[in-house]
């Protein structure tokens, strides 16, 4: 047989490699001549060199440093018993099992013209007493040229050497530039070979003239914190290798291994939920968890490309052991072994969401008490935007388990024949439930109630250019400008500020012409602040006209005494509604109301009471509030009540208003509060 007897092109378009095992084709090649040494005479004495070649050309970057160049092509040596005829007409034959014993799929040499265009083999051994030399080229073009190469050897000693030619773009731009991060990885992909008492002695270096031993390297930095579990699962014994990795590693993973090399990679931050970051120790020792899964039935159910397991899931008939099987006792032990450095990620953790719920996020208490394996499932280390996303999926998840409970519930209640003690145990456990959740809901309004008005104080105070803030700023907290409530959500509008019946309405206008709003028909071109059409306390069930419309006018704050009556908002307002009146009120659909004159109009002023809107406030008759803060009357000829609020009487009486809510939620007893830790933070 001097070639192959199959469609090459065929078989390496059936080959997978992702790009991020773009180092594969390396790690086989170190794996055949890590093998080659063993069946060899030098099996005691093995020697590996392994030369990675950069581009030359140096780059530089915008700070005028060089960088390193990407590695182009690999040469690996080593002194096993070579290409001799036996080896060379296995190499000949896709899916050899000339080494099936070693694990070997017999089609790893494929793997190579995946990421590399070509590859050049020359390998002196000896055969029949006779030192041979044996080149040839392995491309995806022409395949491998009749056998013509072979030729007396000057040497008479064991070497062959594989280069990788080409590095394929896609695949060179995963792989690492250092070569200490190279180092890492070879050593990483064949950790049990140096786990083994025989590993040859393997030498990395680059064209820079950087070297790196790996068998002393892994000395040095891995094997001291090497521990083993071993376990057996129907039959099958597994090998569980734990590595503290204080380099070289950028997360947590467990490796699952077949025929002593890496196959497959879980990173364990998706089944530890703790396992986020580098662990710190507290003597200052930072590491990543690395594990090691190795076993016969791993070797055995390894695919032909080596890059994944044949797993069944379930399969009963010949008690096959599943991956998922695999990782959650692995996860077991992993645990096991991290069990300390666990408890101090987990406590810390507790600690921040404690103070987080505690200091920003009080509407989160009643979950975490009720639900607190959130404290185990919930990652380490999140920011405080994370966890409150955390924390709000899983007020989500609470509240749909809710749901199906009362749906549950309601099945119950229309069978006859149902268990009425166990019912009564349900039924309570969801009305518990759901009066948390509605807690939780509440915190999280009252919450931005707080906000908000905390927001307005400030911005009604004289600011550091020594200004105060305009009236668009004030008109913006309460409600935004230029919409109305079709356009924006209900949460986005305050108006409980003012009075809290006018948050529930027909219709709101913000800041919008007169003419351009469906409900009124009319030219006017003026822009009431804000105009509510029906408020909460004066709905009906007749929809042919509107029993209220409330009018808010707002002024800056301190705004300058001017004595005109364009400056003066009472005289505003009842112009508006006198625009009104004169209009027509219609429905969204066009359809025309009845005439607007009997209509409750309520004005509200918002300004601070200078001397001149004092003045206009009392030429207007208005009644001065008890507080001395505001003005209160009705204007008969309009047909308005009419309430003039000072900026301070505003955030006060909002205050006094939700003052109760804000000592429940902020200032708890401790018989209100049902997780007591988190109020002794």
């Amino acid at each position: 047989m001097n070639n192959f007897r199959f469609n090459l092109k065929g078989q390496l378009n059936e080959v997978k490699l992702p790009e991020y095992k773009a180092l594969w084709p390396l790690f086989e090649t170190i794996v055949n001549s890590i093998q080659s040494i063993e069946e060899s005479t030098n099996s005691q004495n093995g020697q590996i060199t392994i030369l990675a070649n950069r581009l030359e050309d140096r780059q530089v970057n915008m700070d005028g440093n060089e960088e390193l160049n990407p590695f182009y092509e690999f040469q690996v040596i080593d002194n096993g018993e070579g290409f001799n005829s036996i080896n060379y007409n296995s190499f000949l034959e896709a899916y050899s099992n000339l080494k099936v014993s070693k694990g070997c799929k017999g089609i790893g040499r494929f793997l190579w013209l995946k990421a590399f265009t070509k590859v050049n083999i020359e390998s002196v051994y000896c055969e029949k007493n006779r030192w041979l030399k044996r080149r040839f080229e392995f491309s995806a073009d022409n395949g491998i040229e009749p056998e013509k190469n072979i030729e007396d050897s000057s040497i008479s000693e064991y070497k062959t050497v594989v280069t990788l030619s080409n590095f394929i773009l896609k695949y060179r731009k995963k792989a690492p530039l250092s070569l200490e991060a190279l180092a890492k990885k070879v050593i990483e992909h064949c950790l049990p070979y140096f786990l083994g008492d025989n590993c040859p002695h393997i030498v990395l270096r680059d064209n820079l003239g950087e070297t790196y031993d790996l068998n002393k390297y892994f000395d040095s930095t891995i094997k001291d914190s090497l521990h083993r579990d071993e376990f057996e699962k129907d039959g099958n014994k597994f090998s569980l290798y734990h590595i503290r990795m204080a380099e070289g590693a950028v997360k947590h993973e467990l490796h699952f291994c077949a025929s002593k090399r890496e196959v497959k990679s879980y990173d364990l931050s998706q089944y530890i939920t703790d396992l986020q970051k580098r662990i710190v120790t507290d003597e200052g020792e930072a590491f990543y968890y690395l594990g090691y899964l190795t076993g016969e039935y791993l070797d055995r159910n390894v695919n032909l490309n080596r890059t994944a397991f044949d797993f069944e899931e379930e399969d009963t008939l010949f008690a096959s052991v599943s991956e998922r099987e695999l990782i959650e006792i692995a996860k077991e032990y992993i645990l096991a072994y991290l069990i300390d450095d666990l408890k101090k990620i987990k406590d810390a953790k507790r600690d921040f969401i404690d103070s987080y719920v505690q200091k920003e996020k009080p509407q989160y208490r009643y979950l975490l008490n009720r639900k607190p394996e959130l404290y185990d499932q919930i990652p380490a280390n999140l920011s405080k935007e994370k966890l409150e996303l955390e924390l709000h999926s899983a007020t989500q998840k609470w509240e749909t388990e809710i749901h199906s409970q009362g749906r549950e519930i309601e099945k119950k209640v229309k069978d006859s024949k149902f268990d009425r003690e166990n019912f009564s145990k349900i039924f309570n456990e969801y009305c518990s439930s759901i009066t948390e959740i509605s807690k939780s809901s509440l915190s999280e309004y009252v919450i931005r109630r707080k906000a908000i008005l905390d927001l307005l104080e400030k911005a009604i105070e004289i600011q550091e250019d020594n200004r105060y803030c305009s009236e668009e700023t004030l008109h913006s907290i309460i409600c935004p400008m230029r919409y109305t409530s079709d356009e924006i959500e209900f949460e986005e509008m305050n108006l409980w500020i003012i009075d809290d019946r006018l948050a529930y309405h027909t219709f709101l206008a913000s800041d919008k012409l007169m003419k351009s709003l469906p409900v009124l028909d009319t030219s006017v071109e003026k822009r009431m602040d804000i105009a509510v059409f029906d408020q909460a306390f004066s709905f009906s069930d007749n929809q042919d006209f509107f029993n209220s419309i409330s009018i808010v006018e707002f002024k800056k704050p301190n705004r300058n005494d001017l004595k005109d009556d364009d400056k003066n908002p009472i005289n505003q307002v009842l112009g508006y509604v006198k625009n009104i009146k004169e209009g027509k009120a219609k429905r969204p659909n066009g359809r025309p109301f009845v005439n607007v004159s009997n209509t409750a109009f309520y004005c509200y002023v918002i300004a601070d009471l200078t001397d001149s809107m004092r003045e206009d406030a009392v030429n207007a008759g208005l009644i001065l509030t008890p507080d001395g803060d505001g003005y209160f009357g009705y204007n008969q000829t309009r047909g308005a009540y009419i309430e003039v609020i000072s900026y301070d009487k505003l955030v006060r009486d909002a205050k006094q208003r939700n003052q109760i809510l804000f000592d429940k939620l902020f200032n708890p007893k401790v018989n209100e509060v049902l997780n007591s830790k988190l109020l002794n933070e």
